[in-house]
């Protein structure tokens, strides 16, 4: 299965000189948690996501409207794929590189759309089938999960015998 066949089209996208606000209502108003930062020619510069915006803020304590998407799209590196990546190809780059979705692009770099590892979870529990390779592809798919969400900083509580 290539990520063709599990990307959302067309990808939200987003200038670098976009408010983070804007960025974050079309997020809630598109039912996504990130959006591909473009240039003037679409092609893919960055990526957005919910959480990278409540933490810059909190960190700036500006409101969203002053803020802007250039300020985030730079701070990480982009990972990107294909559209006739495999989905088993997308789903190592998303555990080695800890992310949880992969702009689309074309050879030129043009967005093209996006894959998220729910859309990942969504096709395999909507193929339905019983097959040996869809029980490997679950498996592959919860430890890529997996390996995305634990934590890489320790884990502390509080110490309360005090």
């Amino acid at each position: 299965m290539n990520v063709s066949e599990v990307m959302q089209t067309p990808a939200q996208s987003c200038l670098p000189d976009d408010s983070l606000e804007m960025a974050a209502q079309m997020m809630a108003q598109n039912d996504c948690g990130s959006i591909a930062v473009v240039d003037e020619a679409n092609h893919a510069i960055g990526i957005v996501t919910d959480r990278d915006i409540a933490l810059l803020a909190a960190d700036r304590h500006q409101p969203l409207w002053e803020l802007k998407a250039a300020d985030l799209s730079g701070r990480h590196d982009l990972y990107t794929c294909r559209e006739d990546t495999d989905v088993h190809e997308a789903l190592h780059l998303m555990a080695d590189k800890k992310v949880r979705r992969l702009p689309v692009v074309g050879a030129d770099g043009e967005l093209h759309g996006m894959v998220a590892m729910s859309d990942i979870l969504h096709r395999l529990r909507m193929s339905g089938r019983a097959t040996q390779d869809t029980a490997e592809d679950w498996r592959e798919a919860l430890e890529t999960f997996n390996h995305i969400t634990t934590p890489s900083l320790p884990i502390t509580t509080p110490d309360r015998s005090m």
